[in-house]
Formats: structure tokens, sequence, C-alpha cells
């Protein structure tokens, strides 16, 4: 209509000014660190009886679901990205906690380096998006 502000696909103005992009941005290179997990295994040739195998399929999942939501959403839900953090946290642990460290040397690595970029991207994330909730007031 006339006079209304255009609607992003979202169901977010497209004139918001509290939200930048660097949300959505933030959270797209945690999908796709969680696709990179989900192919991982297949295309670092992990050991077919491998935990890490398992591991990485299932926190690949969990990391990409919840970030998808973010990438078309920024505004809604911010605490996924806290709990992908959180997942990212695990995955720098997990080599170690999991023993993966005696099994795959390439696994532990990845899980390292994938864990480290999930915990600075989703923590990018969910601070903008707390923080442009916080400039537009509504908490």
């Amino acid at each position: 209509m006339v006079g209304q502000p255009s609607q992003q696909w979202a169901g977010q103005p497209a004139d918001d000014k509290h939200m930048p992009p660097a949300a959505s941005a933030a959270s797209a290179v945690t999908l796709l660190a969680g696709i990179w997990l989900l192919l991982a295994p297949s295309v670092l040739d992990y050991p077919a009886g491998s935990s890490a195998r398992g591991h990485d399929i299932v926190i690949g999942s969990a990391l990409a679901v919840l970030a998808v939501v973010r990438v078309v959403a920024p505004r809604d839900v911010p605490w996924f990205s806290v709990v992908n953090v959180l997942l990212g946290g695990w995955l720098v642990m997990a080599p170690f906690v999991l023993d993966h460290i005696a099994d795959i040397g390439v696994a532990m690595a990845n899980d390292v380096v994938v864990g480290l970029i999930v915990v600075v991207s989703a923590a990018t994330s969910a601070a903008t998006t707390f923080a442009g909730r916080r400039r537009a007031g509504d908490s």
C-alpha cells in the first residue's frame, strides 16, 4: 500500500535502522560453518567408526538449523546465536574431552578451527542483535 513501509521477506521493515545487516552476515558465516561440519567427515575422510564423524554431523546440523533462522529473521530469537556460541565452544573442547586427538588429528584441527569461527561469528550476531534491540528500546 502507498505510504506504508515496505516489508522484507523476513517480516521486518526494510528501513529498520536498528538492525544492521551484520547480524545476518555473521549468522551466514555460522551457517556455512555448520554446513562444512556436516560435510567434513566425508571430505576429510574420517574413519567410518570414528566418534568424531557422528559428533560433527550432529553439531553441524544443530549449528546450521539455528543459523538459518538467524539469517532469515535476524531480529528474532537472538538467543539462537547464544546457543551457537556454546556449540562453538564445545567444538573447541570436544576433541580433548572426547579424545579425538588420538584417533584423528585432522578431525581435531577441524573442530577447533570451526569452533573458533562459530564462537566469533555467533557472538557477533548475538551482540549486534541485542545492541540493535536496545537502541530500538524493545529488549
